[in-house]
């Protein structure tokens, strides 16, 4: 199978006939008019490399999953620390110190670096791609190194609908990673885990564009749009002050 017809299956599965369409004439226009790729900040000041834009189309390792991965781009990292606050405040259950955070899809790290400054139990991401998780591992080696990390930093290469869970209070954290079939999967994978202990499992979602598939079995107890600094809105690829966070409880 061909780069391109794997990218236009890709797109047709997140984005439909006419989402296809107007990508295309989109990715053109950029064609045309190429700007060159702008650092982030975060890399420039930490020396990590968390930036970038990866389409879902060249993510794929030959899983079966492969054909709903929704890309890679580093979540702005004020959006980030702004949702973090926003669930801290709603009251937490359990002592941060008792939470693991939990980064399904979480491509070069940076969202893992940024909750390890919080204090939680431990900072794990979960990474289908192996090249991405060899980046990743290299991002929190700098980031402990250079002491920024107060939770020990775990990387782990597998299907974010595979393996074991963490054990104890949970905080998922999702940055619109994979499309509905996965997500469904993933949450059929929370009900085996967390079934009889639901108040250990909370959720953060940015992007949250497959929400209808959480909304069954999990109240939002937050909405809204996180503030980003200037500085995210112009060096992050794909940043949107519009862009919409969500926390999510089990519904009792």
């Amino acid at each position: 199978m061909t780069h391109l017809v794997k990218r236009v299956r890709w797109s047709l599965a997140h984005r439909g006939v006419a989402g296809t369409m107007r990508t295309a004439w989109m990715s053109l226009g950029r064609r045309l008019g190429r700007q060159s790729v702008v650092v982030h900040p975060f890399d420039l000041e930490h020396g990590t490399d968390t930036g970038g834009l990866i389409p879902g189309s060249e993510l794929g390792v030959g899983h079966r999953h492969d054909l709903f991965i929704a890309g890679y781009a580093g979540v702005p990292p004020s959006g980030f620390r702004a949702a973090v606050s926003r669930w801290q405040s709603l009251g937490l259950r359990y002592p941060i110190e008792e939470y693991t955070f939990l980064d399904l899809g979480c491509g070069k790290g940076r969202a893992v670096l940024l909750a390890s400054e919080l204090g939680f139990r431990e900072a794990v991401g979960v990474e289908l791609n192996a090249g991405l998780v060899e980046i990743a591992r290299e991002n929190a080696a700098i980031w402990t190194a250079a002491g920024r990390a107060r939770s020990p930093i775990r990387i782990e290469c597998r299907d974010a609908t595979e393996g074991q869970w963490p054990s104890g209070p949970c905080l998922v954290y999702l940055y619109n990673p994979f499309a509905e079939p996965v997500m469904r999967a993933v949450v059929e994978a929370m009900h085996e885990c967390f079934g009889d202990k639901r108040d250990e499992l909370e959720i953060v979602y940015q992007k949250p564009e497959q929400a209808a598939a959480l909304e069954r079995d999990f109240e939002t107890v937050w909405g809204g749009v996180c503030e980003l600094t200037d500085e995210d809105r112009v060096s992050d690829p794909v940043a949107d002050p519009r862009d919409q966070t969500r926390v999510y409880r089990w519904k009792k």
